[in-house]
């Protein structure tokens, strides 16, 4: 039994070592090559009149680390009539494992003249605006007393020694295609966990971060909605107020 439990907080150490792990919203984004890094590439507006968002527009969608975003999304935004005219996903790689400048280090990225390529493309295939968006997932584990049955058999693929937590975040910008000007930011985050067998945790780990980017893009993507359709009733709203009362 001494052997059983001191098994058992060596099990509990090693897990408490692990740590948090942080991955992209795609698996593909990684630290360095990441939304932020593209977004503070952005050259701040001038000082006139701030850029506003006209509906109905038409959309290029452009994920960090995807060379397209989920077709779930694209069809929801395309669903959107009298808001958005048109939506096409668009290529932005994250994560490469080629152009190294030395044997540790990523060769540094240009995300200005990237963000710029973004926006011609988004022109050439006729978009207005592009929707440039991304994130990050942390997990970590937390064990129970249970952990020292871990070392048996049963223990470890039946009895819930494990909580499994997450947390993510994503957020996005719309750009204007012509003057590569911020025009609207959206953001949102999500939490999930689940208590699961030490045999177990990997591929549940895998299976709660597929669905927590799933749920994130797909609420990131009611914000974008939600924007527009604020944008597209301030627009009626003024357009209303201009023409000015009906008479006979």
């Amino acid at each position: 039994m001494k052997i059983l439990i001191k098994l058992g907080f060596a099990l509990l150490t090693i897990s408490w070592l692990a740590g948090c792990e942080t991955t992209g919203l795609s698996p593909g984004e990684r630290a360095g090559v990441n939304y932020p890094n593209y977004i503070l590439s952005l050259e701040p507006r001038q000082a006139h009149s701030p850029a506003k968002l006209v509906p109905p527009i038409r959309l290029a969608v452009a994920q960090v680390g995807e060379n397209s975003p989920s077709k779930k999304m694209l069809d929801k935004l395309e669903n959107q009539a009298g808001l958005i005219v048109s939506v096409v996903g668009l290529p932005l790689p994250g994560d490469s494992e080629t152009g190294y400048y030395n044997r540790n280090q990523p060769a540094p990225v240009d995300y200005a003249t990237q963000v710029k390529s973004l926006c011609s493309l988004a022109q050439s295939a006729g978009a207005d605006y592009v929707f440039l968006f991304g994130g990050n997932v942390d997990s970590w584990q937390k064990d129970n007393f249970l952990t020292v049955f871990n070392i048996t058999i049963v223990g470890g693929f039946i009895l819930p020694t494990t909580k499994i937590e997450m947390e993510g975040k994503a957020a996005g910008t719309l750009i204007d295609t012509a003057t590569v000007e911020p025009v609207v930011f959206v953001s949102t985050d999500t939490e999930a966990s689940k208590m699961v067998p030490n045999y177990l945790i990997q591929g549940k780990v895998e299976d709660m971060r597929a669905q927590l980017r799933d749920e994130l893009v797909s609420k990131l993507t009611d914000e974008l909605i939600k924007k527009i359709s604020n944008a597209n009733q301030s627009v009626t709203s003024q357009s209303t107020k201009q023409s000015g009362p009906v008479t006979n």
